[in-house]
């Protein structure tokens, strides 16, 4: 229904030692002090938090693999409002048509649009038409324009159109995100609706979430990231970056082994995750790849470079 975005080849985003921190930012350092990176703190839930660099790329590291100082700094006072509540403030987003939306992004999901008339007025979700907000409105019209393929640009085109369906109700099946309106409704907006920027910020971890059907742990991640993303977004519309997964890790250490490589990694097709970056000592690039590849067996090598000390 949505065309399909692809996550963009890896940003390579950790920077070892760096010399000073940016203004709202503070050096990060992983659990065996091996690596820092300079960042500051969007947001982060019980097991990840979403750092932005000063060049604006995000990346989301597991908290268990920051220092004790890090993991006790996101825990803090300081940082409390940033607690996976990614949207405090209403977002406008663009439709593909050029109308604005204004409203929170949620979460990802699957909802039903269901159109009934009922004595002659049209119900939209048990709802009539006319009681629901102005901007839902122009969404419902647009969403069954779309669907419909037809110009359906008001109420009294609704009712018209409407009236083929009899007393039968309509349903359609809404895949994309979830959204709060200013008046407090919920709704799903698909992925349809959005311009071709905006759905490159949302759409992403559409596949992880959907392949995730057993796992509401998983899916409370992807959304978690997709909040995340939203609000960053918002903030700096320059910064287009997608979240990428960092590994503050060490796989394998060695008498003689003194260059750090960075590897970036993708999940091959049917392989859950998203693109990361892993540390890797070893002599050279071939090495430090294929021990990568080995330890992650899913995932296919998308670049690497030598990590400056």
């Amino acid at each position: 229904m949505s065309p399909t975005i692809k996550f963009c080849t890896l940003i390579l985003l950790v920077a070892l030692h760096s010399p000073s921190n940016a203004a709202g930012g503070r050096v990060w350092t992983s659990s065996n002090g091996a690596f820092e990176i300079e960042a500051e703190v969007v947001s982060f839930n019980d097991s990840l938090v979403v750092l932005k660099r000063p060049t604006g790329e995000l990346v989301a590291v597991e908290l268990k693999e920051l220092s004790s100082k890090d993991q006790e700094y996101v825990r803090s006072k300081e940082s409390t409002d940033k607690k996976d509540v990614p949207a405090e403030e209403m977002q406008t987003w663009t439709a593909k048509d050029g109308m604005k939306v204004k409203g929170k992004v949620l979460a990802y999901g699957r909802k039903e649009l269901v159109v009934q008339r009922k004595q002659s007025v049209v119900h939209i979700n048990d709802k009539k038409f006319s009681t629901i907000d102005a901007l839902h409105q122009k969404l419902v019209l647009r969403i069954l324009s779309e669907l419909e393929s037809t110009k359906i640009e008001d109420e009294k085109q609704l009712e018209e159109w409407a009236k083929k369906l009899g007393g039968n109700a309509k349903k359609y099946p809404l895949e994309g995100v979830l959204m709060q309106l200013e008046t407090g409704d919920e709704i799903g907006v698909p992925f349809f609706m959005f311009a071709r920027e905006e759905l490159g910020i949302l759409q992403p971890g559409w596949e992880l979430w959907k392949e995730q059907a057993e796992s509401e742990e998983s899916r409370n991640r992807e959304s978690f990231l997709l909040r995340s993303a939203a609000m960053a977004y918002q903030q700096d519309r320059a910064a287009k970056q997608q979240i990428e997964m960092l590994k503050l890790e060490m796989l394998g250490a060695a008498t003689g082994l003194t260059s750090i490589w960075q590897v970036g990694l993708a999940p091959r097709q049917g392989t859950y995750g998203r693109p990361f970056a892993v540390m890797v000592t070893a002599q050279n690039s071939e090495i430090a790849s294929q021990m990568a590849l080995q330890k992650y067996p899913g995932y296919e090598l998308v670049g690497v470079r030598k990590a400056n000390r």
